[in-house]
């Protein structure tokens, strides 16, 4: 009787010993994020300067003893800007890398196939570049999360509210490439704007056809056009360059007032030098201008990421930077790696973030990030042009919940 008492005591002392070997072995499994970008081809600076941001994050986090007690570990892939190869590599990542949360991209061809995916799956798909608006208002569900401006404060609103907040100019021309982003950009500028100064007019719109290179016709329409400004709706990348160097050497700028979205982020004139042709004085949209950010944090990061990969960093790495940390914050408020746990916690958390603090709205899952403007110029500091004077927009810039639900409604 003795005996088997004192084996019945052994055999508890073993399963104990045993149980909890076994959890402490759980406790540092790593959690996996899946990273899904860019990482070759022309956009690939994108990728490759969001993956720096995120690889900071995770070892910022790591040496301060990881979430839970759990290391992260990050497994990148590139989607080759490809909506087919993105999706495979999602479903990789989830089904053999078993990851337990998916980032990205920038393509939102990308995101649309990613986020249609992980609805299925149920995993969590935090989204830190890709622009499309649709994905979060008309096509959200629960899973699908964004840590970066959309398009609507980007490449409309914003805009609007910069042109309406400086000049109020009341006779507006626009010049887009002949597509979606170019056709959405100044159906929601002329929404906000005409709000905003309702004795204005978008005198013409004026549609080019995509991969023109040849502005020349398009730039004497505009400055014979008697408008005040001209609105550059979604040209971007190689043909804002090429519209740009024409335009300056036609002295468009100095003609009348320039509003180009997005030429404020720094990754498209950093190589630029006194002399060369640049937007000069264009009311300009930006999502990163880190220069202006005092946070010492911010600074840390910029130098960081600076001799991580040789160059200053695209809004892509605060992004990401940021959407690891949000991870964290998720995870941490849940107590748990659980998905439907971290879904509720994320939903109208508040982050602190390098460039402040941000709330992610729950209706939509978006987190609410400024997006500033300011004037092109040369300013002490950066020996290329970029946007000085800095403003930030914030929630006046985005679709109000009571316009995302009529989208809803209206789909």
């Amino acid at each position: 009787m003795k005996g088997k008492a004192v084996l019945s005591l052994g055999m508890i002392v073993f399963l104990v010993l045993a149980f909890g070997f076994q959890a402490s072995a759980q406790e540092k499994k790593p959690i996996v994020v899946g990273f899904i970008h860019t990482m070759s081809g022309a956009m690939s600076m994108y990728g490759i300067s969001s993956e720096a941001g995120a690889k900071i994050a995770v070892e910022e986090i790591n040496a301060a003893g990881g979430i839970l007690g759990r290391p992260l570990k990050m497994i990148s892939r590139d989607d080759k800007l490809n909506p087919e190869v993105g999706l495979r590599e999602a479903k990789d990542l989830v089904l053999s890398e078993k990851a337990d949360f998916l980032t990205g991209t920038i393509s939102s061809a990308v995101a649309l196939a990613i986020s249609n995916y992980v609805k299925r799956e149920k995993k969590i798909f935090l989204i830190s570049i890709s622009q499309s608006s649709v994905i979060t208002e008309e096509n959200f569900h629960r899973y699908v999360f964004r840590i970066d401006t959309n398009a609507v404060p980007y490449f409309g609103y914003g805009p609007a509210v910069a042109l309406a907040k400086t000049f109020k100019d009341k006779k507006i021309i626009s010049l887009g490439f002949d597509y979606e982003c170019g056709k959405n950009s100044i159906a929601m500028f002329k929404e906000k704007y005409l709000d905003l100064v309702p004795d204005a007019k978008v005198i013409d719109e004026i549609w080019a056809p995509l991969n023109t290179t040849d502005f020349t016709p398009y730039i004497t329409k505009v400055a014979n056009s008697g408008a005040e400004a001209f609105f550059l709706a979604c040209i971007y990348g190689g043909g804002e360059l090429a519209f740009t160097k024409q335009a300056y050497a036609f002295g468009l700028y100095d003609k009348m007032h320039a509003l180009q979205a997005c030429v404020g982020d720094v990754e498209t004139w950093s190589k630029v030098k006194p002399g060369e042709a640049y937007p000069k004085g264009a009311l300009s949209t930006a999502r990163y201008p880190f220069y202006a950010i005092s946070d010492p944090r911010n600074k840390a990061f910029v130098e960081k990421h600076n001799k991580m990969v040789g160059f200053y960093p695209s809004y892509g790495a605060m992004n990401h930077y940021n959407t690891i940390y949000a991870l964290k914050a998720g995870i941490e408020k849940a107590g748990a790696v659980d998905t439907e746990k971290i879904i509720k916690a994320l939903e109208g958390l508040t982050l602190d973030t390098l460039i402040g603090k941000v709330q992610i709205r729950a209706y939509d899952h978006q987190a609410m990030m400024p997006t500033w403007y300011g004037t092109m110029d040369y300013a002490e500091g950066l020996p290329f042009p970029h946007v000085v004077k800095v403003t930030p927009i914030g929630e006046e810039g985005y679709h109000t919940i009571e316009q995302i639900k009529k989208l809803r409604e209206s789909k």
